[in-house]
């Protein structure tokens, strides 16, 4: 509905309507708009994007990097994207959801830097969100800023250089 309608018009009455039940249902279970809409996106990313772990860190991000990348294919998921982001930037309540939705993701997506910490392949300390921001950000400006798909080379080569960039300063693994 967000595509269709656009944030200022998602409204319980409208959602209600649209799945067939009370407004006072969706009302009961989320109290408002913003947390139906960070419910439903967190569910759906979680579905799409699942925290890879393939036993080394590389793996694991070019394995979250691809799933990105396929999300991304559906036309769908970047109508969906470019409204949030738009509107978002003139409703405050829309930009809190995005921030809350980030945090979360990059909370749980940042298992794949603390296993390789635990594995001695990232230096101590490491910025995770960073890291995690780095590949996603790369594939987001690929598909929704350039128009041009996040090909599988594009996700191998930035995965390695994240990866890379993760490591002890002389380009050998922490210890």
């Amino acid at each position: 509905m967000i595509v269709e309608t656009g944030y200022s018009q998602l409204t319980f009455e409208a959602l209600a309507d649209r799945a067939g039940v009370h407004k006072t249902t969706l009302y009961r279970r989320w109290g408002t708009r913003e947390n139906l809409l960070l419910d439903a996106a967190l569910d759906g990313a979680g579905d799409a994007v699942p925290v890879p772990h393939t036993g080394s860190l590389e793996g694991d991000l070019r394995q979250l990097g691809q799933q990105v990348a396929d999300y991304l294919r559906f036309p769908a998921a970047q109508a969906m994207l470019r409204v949030v982001i738009a509107e978002a930037m003139t409703e405050p309540k829309l930009a809190a959801v995005v921030r809350q939705f980030w945090t979360a993701r990059f909370a749980s997506m940042g298992e794949i830097i603390r296993r390789a910490a635990a594995r001695g392949e990232v230096i101590p300390n490491i910025d995770e969100n960073l890291l995690l921001e780095t590949l996603v950000g790369a594939i987001y400006l690929r598909v929704l800023v350039r128009q041009e798909p996040a090909e599988p080379e594009l996700i191998a080569n930035v995965s390695h250089l994240v990866a890379l960039g993760a490591r002890a300063v002389d380009g050998t693994p922490a210890a």
